[in-house]
């Protein structure tokens, strides 16, 4: 094998990944400087009060600390194999929807399956017991309970789970499990999972050094100077997770984005995203798929 050939290939691919991101950052570097910024003196607080925009508690000034992170699909059909070769061979044998990188499961189809009810006055408590369960649920101990993207009360109550880096959730639907539930007859508060679909990630790696981060009233603000805070509207959560940007052949690359709830008084809840590391809005952006030739 020519040794000196692949070392040149993986120096150029990787040059060619850090040129990228460098492009990333400059790219929001420059849109954040042609935003025209409001010159009033008054705190961005004063201002959201005299529009008559709401939140709950104080907007954070701390300057955290995030990365650029690469990680792949984990091939979760092949996870499930594992399992039955080495632990127990009746894992998971009936039930399961195996769908590219991503399962759905049925739990009360499974017979070796535990029957979990979500209690919505304790959901961490009935969360743990199920995700510690390894005959119910596959890597469940590297997932979170994200409360602020989970819905309780409605006609389709749902939990979002994910996995997290460091301190940083992932809010992304490769890394997450979602989980549909169905009220149970009693007592009213107690809700049964009757099926999840899940993602996972593996091999996650830091791309760069970490880096001070925009903060939440930095993210708050860039909002309001652009227009995406109407008047008289609620903040209802802020959050920072991160959030894939793009893919490189198998690999997927996130980085730490603040999303930040609104709802006004005429419409659903609003969905707000703003990169953390260059202060740009970046929601709706479509996730790019880079080849190397």
């Amino acid at each position: 094998m020519d040794f000196k050939r692949i070392e040149w290939i993986f120096f150029l691919a990787f040059l060619g990944l850090n040129m990228f991101l460098f492009g990333i950052y400059q790219e929001g570097l420059k849109e954040e400087n042609s935003v025209s910024f409001s010159d009033q003196t008054d705190s961005i607080e004063k201002r959201l009060g005299k529009e008559g925009i709401t939140f709950k508690g104080t907007l954070s000034g701390e300057k955290m600390e995030g990365y650029y992170l690469s990680g792949e699909q984990t091939n979760l059909y092949e996870a499930i194999q594992r399992e039955r070769e080495t632990r127990n061979r009746n894992f998971f044998k009936n039930g399961v929807e195996p769908l590219d990188n991503s399962i759905t499961v049925y739990p009360q189809i499974n017979i070796t399956q535990t029957s979990y009810f979500i209690d919505e006055k304790n959901v961490g408590k009935s969360l743990e017991a199920f995700l510690n369960d390894r005959d119910s649920v596959l890597f469940g101990n590297e997932y979170t309970y994200l409360p602020d993207f989970s819905i309780l009360d409605g006609e389709f109550p749902e939990i979002i789970v994910s996995q997290k880096y460091k301190t940083i959730p992932f809010k992304d639907d490769t890394a997450q499990i979602s989980l549909k539930l169905e009220k149970s007859d009693e007592p009213e508060e107690l809700h049964k999972i009757y099926k999840y679909t899940q993602t996972h990630i593996q091999t996650i790696e830091e791309l760069r050094d970490k880096m001070d981060l925009y903060s939440e009233r930095d993210a708050i603000e860039t909002l309001y100077i652009n227009n995406k805070i109407p008047s008289n509207a609620k903040i209802t959560f802020r959050k920072l997770a991160y959030t894939r940007i793009y893919k490189i052949r198998e690999k997927n690359v996130y980085v730490p984005v603040w999303f930040v709830g609104i709802k006004s008084s005429d419409s659903n809840l609003q969905l707000e995203q703003v990169n953390a590391m260059s202060n740009t809005i970046i929601t709706n952006n479509i996730v790019p798929k880079v080849e190397n030739q």
